[in-house]
């Protein structure tokens, strides 16, 4: 493959204007533009297996349920009782018979319907039928479930477009979970995180392990005008002089058998823009998911799913693997939280992208095209900023 340029309106160089990574009208219309609008990852088929199994995920100030239904279909929905706001479902579990709401007792079936009220009789002239869950939109994917809350648009499958077939490669849709789900609270935008995500400038400063690891170069990238990335990494043959790097190094060929010769060595990393990473490694992958809190704090998730059935050198690389790379989230929580503090410093404006800075070009006139508001380098009043969106939405 080879790294395509995409420019989705504007030019392609021009970083984001600093003001829009801290302004709280921006961030509400991103939240709606990205994360309400745009498809979010929930989970994997293999959390919700027998009937009333449920997964839930915050995408931001909402959050959402995937359970498995009587026709051993998947349904989703936003997850809060229609009575008074309650959060129905916390974490993954199985329902018994029903989702009862912890407040009041709502009762509601695993389609959504409401199914019964508690003291039904103080509630005269009551439809049941006007207050069932809110259902959103739910697709499967080689195996992982996600959602989106409002609009239309293409496909998960369609966004992926051509390179889904290193999902197939690699078998995810018979993965399951094999390591301990993590979070971290990141003081620092959502977009400050991706642009981090996006890039390897850095590696090489910031990330002594990654850098004694793999090759300078990425094999193959290409950019996808849906904003998807994908690039190939090799492991380098050079052993690193640190034990567990080393060790890594040493097993990775022998835990490899199960994927395709031209992929061993290989670290395969898919960026959806702009909150998700998928790091498909030969032992077992890795996402990486933005949560946006507020316009300065986000929560990062880590989840692991691999082969249920993982040989002895499968368990040992993936223990070094996390062993390596725990640290990097990390070092880049400590970066990204220096930049948060550095873009509202006096006078500063963005510097020029480098080669190695492509996909923030990409990633940042995406968020031009759908919020034009951060196309501006100064900062509308006050209050004004969803109507000057607005006004250049309709102006084209």
């Amino acid at each position: 493959m080879v790294t395509r340029q995409v420019n989705i309106g504007g030019s392609p160089h021009i970083p984001l204007a600093p003001w829009t990574y801290s302004n709280t009208e921006v961030f509400d219309l991103e939240y709606e533009a990205f994360f309400l609008r745009r498809w979010q990852f929930v989970g994997h088929i293999s959390q919700v297996k027998q009937l009333g199994d449920y997964m839930t995920a915050r995408i931001g100030r909402d959050s959402v349920i995937v359970i498995r239904d009587k026709d051993d279909s998947l349904s989703a929905f936003l997850n809060v009782c229609r009575h008074r706001g309650t959060r129905l479902l916390e974490g993954n579990g199985s329902c018994q018979g029903v989702i009862k709401c912890p407040y009041h007792g709502w009762a509601y079936n695993f389609d959504g319907q409401l199914l019964g009220v508690p003291q039904k009789d103080n509630f005269p002239d009551f439809d049941r039928s006007n207050y069932g869950l809110h259902r959103i939109q739910l697709e499967i994917f080689h195996g992982f479930v996600f959602v989106k809350v409002q609009g239309d648009g293409e496909s998960v499958a369609e966004m992926f477009a051509h390179t889904a077939d290193y999902f197939q490669m690699y078998d995810v849709e018979n993965y399951v979970l094999c390591a301990k789900e993590s979070t971290q609270l990141w003081e620092a935008n959502w977009k400050v995180a991706w642009d981090n995500y996006l890039e390897n400038y850095h590696i090489p400063v910031a990330h002594p392990s990654l850098n004694r690891l793999l090759v300078d170069l990425v094999d193959e990238a290409e950019e996808l005008t849906s904003g998807v990335s994908v690039g190939v990494f090799s492991v380098k043959d050079k052993l690193s002089s640190v034990r567990a790097e080393r060790r890594y190094q040493e097993q990775l060929h022998v835990a490899a058998q199960r994927i395709p010769p031209q992929l061993r060595g290989k670290w395969v990393q898919f960026g959806v823009s702009g909150n998700l990473g998928i790091d498909l490694y030969p032992e077992f992958l890795d996402i990486f998911q933005l949560i946006p809190l507020s316009s300065e704090r986000t929560l990062v998730r880590t989840v692991y799913y691999g082969h249920q059935n993982p040989t002895l050198e499968e368990e040992q690389l993936r223990r070094l693997n996390i062993e390596v790379n725990e640290p990097v989230n990390e070092e880049d929580r400590l970066l990204c939280e220096r930049v948060q503090k550095g873009l509202k410093s006096t006078g500063y404006s963005a510097g020029p992208f480098s080669r190695e800075e492509e996909g923030l070009y990409h990633f940042h006139d995406l968020v031009r095209q759908l919020v034009p508001v951060t196309s501006l380098p100064q900062a509308p009043a006050e209050g004004s900023i969803k109507l000057s969106n607005d006004r250049l939405a309709s102006e084209g």
